[in-house]
């Protein structure tokens, strides 16, 4: 299972990846921290979140751990 963080810094675009949920919010919120915009994580699935939109990927997983339908492609 693969999350893309996208962002732009002054050196240009950043593509990272991480492999679950927490660790793509993690690393999006660092990004935000040093100063990048047009942080965006994008799901296996294709969905989009922007930073306005991080909790509802968080709730998407939820409590319980990882949403399966998350790896289904």
């Amino acid at each position: 299972m693969r999350f893309l963080i996208t962002a732009q810094d002054t050196a240009g675009n950043v593509t990272l990846n991480r492999g679950s949920v927490p660790a793509a919010l993690k690393k999006a919120a660092e990004l935000i921290s040093d100063g990048c915009w047009n942080v965006e994580i994008v799901t296996p699935d294709g969905a989009t979140y922007q930073p306005g939109e991080f909790d509802q990927l968080r709730d998407r997983v939820g409590a319980a751990g990882p949403d399966r339908s998350l790896t289904t492609l």
